[in-house]
Formats: structure tokens, C-alpha cells, sequence
């Protein structure tokens, strides 16, 4: 049968397992630094995509035409 003692150094050897491996396996302060400077970033702006009346794509509102004829986009 398992003591009390036993089982309270099972979770500290655990415990402590845990926080090892997880101070091996961090990445390495630059890598930390270059994460932290680009999270304060802004984020990627979206643009708005319709369908092309002749082929079907879709395209930006301010891309040229898909080069087919009838296209209604610019060229």
C-alpha cells in the first residue's frame, strides 16, 4: 500500500518534471523578444472580395480585369 509520504513525493517528483521540461523546451530569449515585439503589431488589414461578371473569381474592388472579353473591370 502506498503512504501518504510516498504519494506526495510522487506529485513533487511530477511537479517538478513538469516545470523541467518545460524550461528545456522554451525557445530561446530572441526568438521571445522577436514574438513580443510582433504581437504589439497591427493586425494584417482584409479587403473585400466580389465575383468577376464574366468568369466567376473573385477579385479585390480595386484589382484589374481578369483580361477576358466583356470583362467589366478595368484593365
Amino acid at each position: 500500500m502506498i503512504a501518504l509520504p510516498k504519494l506526495v513525493l510522487i506529485v513533487l517528483v511530477a511537479v517538478a518534471a513538469w516545470y523541467a521540461i518545460r524550461w528545456i523546451n522554451r525557445p530561446p530569449p530572441a526568438v521571445q523578444r522577436r514574438a513580443a515585439r510582433s504581437a504589439g503589431q497591427a493586425a494584417i488589414e482584409a479587403e473585400d472580395l466580389v465575383a468577376c461578371g464574366v468568369c466567376g473569381t473573385y477579385v479585390a474592388l480595386n484589382a484589374r480585369g481578369c483580361g477576358k472579353s466583356g470583362c467589366p473591370r478595368l484593365r
